[in-house]
């Protein structure tokens, strides 16, 4: 029964993802043709991304109040509400820029504290399936992965037979189904007991006091801060202007992007078959992070061509895929449960914080410095990053979970919390901790 409700919870994962990427892909469509105007499909997926960055930011603390068993369920629900009413205001009263752009910017708004409450709600019931904590990460990041490989898609197809506000009651429809598979999944999640001191702003320096001191946990920020940038210029810029340029083929930019998402959900999924026999996750970690984004770059860099270009895409999609549900699973296990939906908020906030940027500096360079030498650098770029898992002191905590640091610790550890804490190390010490069974 226990391993049935984390399968249901992948399933909703999935779920949710899929109808969030149909979304994404579909009003835009809906404002396009109903306004026929590019300016205003830009404003009303600003305000869709503005509202998801601005949950991420803030949603943490009213997540670890309020639980996963609650948040999940209810932000599918909003999301859902939010979705299904633009056709219906466009069929009865009409619908206005400025309320469009409410309706997205609530809709990104509610898709963001669902998915990080699912995530919070992964340790505990992966410790009740009695499963591994890499199975358990994997699981979820693959469920994710395929959702938003498989969302867009689906949402073109449709929209081939359907039109913009059909689609969009489809994933209405579809954002329900995952509302009721996340309450299933996450009845019963505890919420932490402990008492901590009233106000926004406390609860919200609890967690950032955590990654001050959770060295590990703030590398993994940062590195996904520098990753997710720098990937996000060669899916967006890189390889649509080498298929154009070098290979002369459009076909080949689809065949490129959508053999690098199926690596990717691949390796992904060997990483949640096999990761719980690798214990030395650090060593797994710098492979994966060496062979995977680094080889494609360096073949666009050579000119190659378009078989050896699959092959090596298909080679780093697969190792790279497995990073994510490493770097989850390390997450989960040090992370105390009554601060997880602050860090796991504030990780998502910080790792697609510099996405905008990877694509406006991407094409910068590549009009200033030329494709090849771009790519060049942007190599060199990963390798830098990869100096921080190899040669940090803290990335070795990877291989050996240690004790987690209580809430009472880290809000006592605050201006609000009285005394400093005595031990100035970062949270295990250095000792050992049972693993909790991810």
């Amino acid at each position: 029964m226990n391993r049935l409700r984390l399968l249901t919870l992948w399933l909703s994962t999935g779920t949710v993802s899929t109808a969030s990427a149909a979304g994404f892909v579909a009003i835009p469509w809906f404002v396009l043709l109903t306004t026929a105007s590019a300016a205003n499909v830009g404003m009303v997926t600003a305000a869709e991304l503005a509202g998801m960055l601005l949950t991420a930011a803030l949603g943490g603390p009213l997540i670890d109040r309020a639980g996963p068993a609650r948040t999940a369920p209810l932000a599918d629900l909003g999301a859902a509400l939010c979705v299904g009413a633009i056709p219906l205001a466009q069929a009865t009263t009409g619908l206005e820029l400025w309320s469009l752009m409410l309706l997205a910017g609530a809709f990104g708004a509610f898709r963001e504290p669902g998915q990080t409450a699912r995530r919070v709600a992964v340790p505990e019931l992966v410790t009740r399936a009695g499963v591994p904590m890499e199975r358990g990460a994997g699981g979820m990041d693959a469920a994710l992965r395929a959702g938003h490989l498989s969302g867009a898609p689906l949402a073109g197809g449709a929209l081939a037979l359907f039109d913009p506000s059909g689609v969009l009651w489809i994933s209405t429809a579809t954002m329900l189904l995952s509302a009721s598979l996340a309450a299933c999944a996450c009845h019963g999640v505890t919420v932490s007991r402990f008492r901590e001191p009233e106000g926004f702003s406390r609860r919200y320096a609890a967690g950032l006091d955590y990654l001050r001191r959770d060295r590990l946990i703030a590398g993994i920020m940062v590195l996904l801060l520098l990753t997710n940038t720098l990937d996000l210029a060669f899916t967006g810029v890189f390889l649509p202007i080498y298929s154009a340029r070098v290979l002369h083929d459009s076909v080949a930019l689809g065949v490129l992007v959508g053999a690098l998402g199926g690596a990717a959900l691949a390796g992904n999924l060997l990483f949640t078959w096999l990761g719980a026999r690798m214990r030395r996750r650090r060593a797994l970690f710098v492979f994966a992070f060496a062979f995977g984004p680094v080889p494609p770059h360096l073949a666009l860099a050579g000119g190659a061509g378009f078989a050896v270009l699959l092959g090596v895409v298909v080679g780093g999609g697969l190792l790279a895929g497995m990073i994510n549900p490493i770097l989850a699973a390390v997450t989960y296990e040090r992370v105390p449960a009554e601060l997880r939906g602050r860090v796991l908020s504030l990780t998502t906030l910080v790792a697609q914080g510099g996405t905008p940027l990877g694509v406006l500096f991407g094409g910068l360079a590549v009009d200033s410095l030329g494709l090849r030498a771009t790519l060049s650098c942007t190599a060199v770029a990963y390798l830098v990053v990869l100096v921080m898992p190899v040669f940090g002191k803290s990335w070795r905590e990877m291989d050996r979970p240690r004790p987690r640091t209580t809430a009472a610790e880290t809000v006592a550890s605050t201006p609000h919390g009285g005394q400093e804490l005595s031990d100035s190390s970062p949270p295990g010490g250095g000792r050992r901790a049972e693993n909790p069974g991810w």
